[in-house]
């Protein structure tokens, strides 16, 4: 989260004085001591071949975890750990993309959590928009994007689009369905234009489900009843059916974001309490071979056993059970096709949905040794 702003992308300007937190809990009767290190990456988030020295100004090893914070007056016992980026020790020093991993002090081959993060040079500025008038259908169930990449020749003197730059393209920040677009349409002095583009064209979705578990006393947005089985709360998801079928109805949400909040408590890092969210799928029995999964922020856009919906025959529904933390949350039900995952049989596709598309500029110039991230960008 960059300055505090829970909707930010995880994106610093290499000469800004903005502020990356990252925090996490760690559930434990007693409190590991953690580690990290950090690992420059290309476009693909492959490590690269750079050694620390030359992508930090300050490389004191190891580096250490320091902001610690016991849960307080929870029914589940947990640790926070939190990051500030940068800091004393660490000055990110040239662009691209940056992990962070985290291990157990005494075991530095643990891997505990990844968060991931980039630097932009902010030297290339991206523009666009998009329509429901695509290459394929007429306000229908997709969105086109079309966009512009300028740069300034004195910046950039020798930049040559074709083979310098690649471009990802993500849909609500969703890796599954995301673009790598590498050849403009046409070009206008210091500037590639992008549209026309079949790799533009996504599908159109819905808006996200949403549900709160702000107070265990009561059940909040999209929560039909909670129930307390220790050491944990069980929040029981109101039902969900199909979507597919029905007219666009206008709602309002965070593209699949979720907030970390709680009412009646100081301070939700540590007095949010931990609960098993039940969610309950009325679709088709025959998608189950395809398989229905759980999507969103919630479960990092992750695709696997984790978060794959589970069938019950007897009931005539898919079922999921998630350990989160008190807050909002938006979520929906997708599934696999060959190019990534679609809502088409199950959330239904609106030309009229709002989408966020995040843009990122990547650039490659013929004997550079790393990928170096010369802008980025929201589009609606």
């Amino acid at each position: 989260m960059v300055d505090d702003d829970f909707r930010s992308l995880p994106v610093m300007s290499l000469d800004s004085h903005a502020k990356l937190k990252i925090s996490f809990d760690f559930i434990a009767d007693e409190q590991p001591w953690i580690d990290y290190n950090i690992i420059h990456c290309d476009a693909q988030w492959n490590p690269d071949d750079l050694s620390e020295l030359s992508y930090l100004q300050y490389s004191n090893l190891p580096h250490h975890v320091e902001d610690i914070e016991s849960s307080f007056n929870t029914f589940l016992q947990y640790y926070h750990y939190q990051v500030e980026l940068p800091n004393e020790d660490i000055m990110p020093t040239i662009s691209g993309n940056y992990a962070v991993v985290f291990h157990f002090q005494d075991e530095p081959d643990s891997l505990l959590a990844i968060a991931c993060f980039m630097i932009t040079e902010s030297m290339a500025f991206v523009s666009g928009e998009v329509s429901g008038n695509t290459d394929i259908d007429f306000r229908a169930s997709h969105q086109q994007l079309s966009m512009q990449v300028s740069w300034s020749d004195v910046k950039l003197p020798h930049l040559q689009p074709a083979e310098d730059l690649k471009i990802l393209v993500q849909q609500n920040g969703r890796r599954d369905n995301q673009r790598w677009i590498e050849h403009p349409s046409s070009m206008q002095s210091n500037k590639a234009v992008y549209e026309h583009d079949r790799q533009l064209i996504f599908e159109a979705g819905n808006h996200w489900r949403r549900f709160e578990f702000t107070d265990e006393r009561y059940p909040g947005l999209g929560v039909d009843h909670i129930r307390y089985q220790a050491p944990f709360y069980h929040a029981f998801i109101h039902r969900d059916h199909t979507r597919h079928q029905g007219s666009y109805l206008y709602d309002q949400d965070q593209h699949g974001r979720y907030k970390i909040h709680a009412l009646n408590v100081d301070d939700v890092d540590t007095e949010a309490e931990y609960f098993y969210a039940e969610f309950e799928f009325k679709a088709p029995a025959h998608l189950d071979t395809q398989g229905i999964y759980l999507v969103g922020s919630l479960t990092n856009q992750e695709i696997d056993e984790t978060t794959r919906m589970e069938y019950d025959s007897e009931q005539e529904v898919y079922r999921k059970s998630l350990l989160l933390k008190e807050g909002a949350y938006n979520y929906q039900y997708l599934v696999p096709v060959k190019n990534g995952l679609t809502g088409a049989m199950t959330e239904g596709n609106h030309y009229e949905t709002p989408n966020e598309y995040q843009i990122f500029v990547y650039y490659h110039p013929f004997g550079s040794r790393y990928d170096r991230l010369i802008g980025t960008a929201i589009i609606k």
